[in-house]
């Protein structure tokens, strides 16, 4: 399965679309594009844009995709390639860019007094 994630900067980040065979599931719901002959085009509804077709076996569709803008970093690809993945079975990958995760520092061992007498 050939997916494009279309990246929207929001609020609230989707969960990445999981694929197993001829379906997709996204945004809680399952999507089974099986029945698609092969060489054939049908116009979809969100969250998919466009068509979603198959061609020599293979689906390929464009799906909306939000990431949370205040975990990313501020500038993302701008290539298409980006944000192409050919999945087979499982997860697609994340395309984002995130910030580096910040940690809380180590405490500083405390020195043990001695008292000299």
């Amino acid at each position: 399965m050939k997916i494009i994630l279309s990246p929207t900067a929001s609020a609230v980040a989707d969960q990445l679309p999981f694929v197993t065979g001829d379906t997709v599931t996204y945004r809680g719901e399952t999507y089974d594009l099986a029945p698609l002959p092969d060489g054939a085009t049908v116009e979809a509804d969100s969250p998919f844009i466009g068509v979603i077709s198959r061609i020599n076996g293979e689906l390929q569709f464009k799906l909306e995709y939000q990431y949370n803008s205040a975990l990313a970093e501020p500038i993302q690809s701008a290539n298409w390639d980006s944000y192409t993945f050919t999945v087979i079975d499982g997860q697609c990958p994340d395309p984002i860019v995130y910030k580096p995760v910040e940690t809380e520092p180590e405490p500083e061992p405390e020195q043990e007094v001695t008292n000299a007498d």
